[in-house]
């Protein structure tokens, strides 16, 4: 990968003799920096996206892309708690009524997340997120400079974090309504069926898919030992899920829930398949 000093002097030289014929001269500014930061985040190179995004910040202090960029950037190098810096010092001046802010939002979410910190993790996805998210529109968020990161990541973030503070009557509502978010915009899948590890592969497209249904831990136990055994009949659900999570049966089936879609429908295992709006990324 190029070296990114030589980028950059080479910006420099080539900008300023092409403008010398006109008697002018040209610095990079925080915009040219920022894009190319977001080459380098494109490409995986976190780290290199990280020192463009704050270069760009040395230019403009004030420029949010670079805020945004450099928060993302940390929080793929495992950096949490310098992510919250970024997207917080940001949200410090942004206008919350003219600024574009779910990217922050949620990077915010999954920072506090990261940090262990639930309570946060829950303001930022509940209420800032899914709070100021115009459901009547129903513009679905993605990240993007990489669209596999979208709301289902959100509502995941929630989910758990609702499950770890003992709400989990909320956290029943968030699940539906993350399969909610996939059923809506998924494709439909075809009637096959045909039984591939803890969920229904109903479109035998060996993903999780529309209409699939997770497995709940339970099955027929024929035997009575409390082990599934070859040929036992396993119990699968279907949405929307009505456990009592008063009960610890309830929280066990919340829990292998949570589980089961972070594996099947977080980006962190691949594109979950939401189909967002990229108007607002073109």
């Amino acid at each position: 990968m190029i070296n990114k000093i030589f980028i950059k002097i080479f910006i420099l030289f080539t900008i300023v003799i092409f403008f010398n014929s006109c008697r002018q001269q040209y610095e990079p500014t925080d915009s040219d920096f920022s894009q190319f930061g977001w080459r380098y985040y494109e490409d995986g190179d976190y780290l290199g996206a990280r020192d463009w995004f704050q270069e760009a910040l040395k230019e403009d202090s004030t420029f949010g892309d670079a805020y945004n960029g450099a928060g993302w950037s940390l929080g793929h190098l495992g950096q949490a708690d310098s992510a919250r810096f970024y997207f917080s010092s940001w949200l410090s001046i942004a206008n919350e009524e003219t600024d574009y802010l779910f990217d922050y939002y949620a990077g915010l979410a999954f920072a506090y997340n990261a940090l262990g910190n639930d309570e946060q993790a829950l303001e930022y996805a509940r209420d800032q997120f899914f709070g100021n998210q115009d459901v009547v529109s129903g513009d679905i968020w993605c990240f993007c400079h990489r669209q596999d990161i979208n709301q289902i990541d959100v509502r995941l973030i929630q989910a758990v974090s609702e499950f770890r503070l003992g709400e989990f009557d909320k956290c029943l509502i968030t699940i539906n309504a993350l399969y909610t978010d996939l059923t809506k915009y998924l494709s439909k899948a075809d009637d096959a069926s045909q039984i591939t590890g803890d969920y229904l592969d109903l479109d035998g497209s060996n993903s999780f898919s529309l209409n699939d249904k997770l497995y709940n831990g339970e099955w027929l136990d024929l035997n009575s030992d409390g082990i599934l055994s070859p040929g036992e009949e396993r119990y699968f659900d279907v949405y929307p899920l009505n456990y009592d999570g008063q009960t610890v049966m309830g929280r066990n089936y919340l829990a292998n829930h949570l589980a089961l879609l972070t594996s099947h429908a977080s980006s962190q295992n691949g594109k979950n398949k939401l189909s967002c709006n990229d108007e607002r990324c073109n």
